[in-house]
């Protein structure tokens, strides 16, 4: 069975992609700097780690937003 084109309310340009993957570098960039300072304020360890992934993840994001240029 074929299934109807879905629409999206968003416009899918380049332009709304990259801001997109900034977007998302930015959110995961300030968890990261929470889990930062809670691992700072608490002595955790797991923390630390956490926010490591978190900053890899947000470094991702960047080169996502970089490579949508075209």
């Amino acid at each position: 069975m074929t299934h109807p084109p879905t629409y999206v309310l968003v416009p899918r340009s380049e332009k709304s992609e990259r801001r997109v993957w900034t977007l998302l570098a930015a959110l995961f960039a300030l968890v990261a700097s929470v889990n930062v300072l809670l691992a700072a304020s608490e002595a955790a360890w797991w923390q630390g780690v956490v926010a490591i992934l978190f900053l890899t993840t947000a470094g991702a994001c960047v080169r996502a937003a970089r490579g949508a240029r075209g």
